[in-house]
């Protein structure tokens, strides 16, 4: 499960990395979501509260206009519910 998690954020940094209209804002918020998954991984002290609550801001702000980035934030945050994160 962790190997598809981190499949996932990868193609997460990808798609912002190619996602052109996104503001500056959009985009640093996001890319700190994925940095604090990322490094939440690697470390036994996880705030599963904060990665939800970014990640459903995330969401809601991209539901309509980017509908891959949503897409992969709803398998991130599905995959860290299943992992009990």
């Amino acid at each position: 499960m962790r190997q598809t998690l981190e499949q996932t954020l990868n193609e997460l940094h990808d798609q912002l990395a190619g996602a052109q209209d996104l503001d500056e804002a959009q985009r640093t918020r996001l890319r700190q979501a994925v940095q604090e998954i990322q490094q939440t991984l690697d470390d036994s002290k996880v705030s599963s509260a904060s990665l939800a609550t970014q990640l459903k801001q995330a969401v809601a702000q991209f539901e309509q206009s980017h509908p891959a980035l949503t897409n992969s934030i709803g398998r991130i945050a599905d995959l860290l519910a299943q992992m009990g994160i």
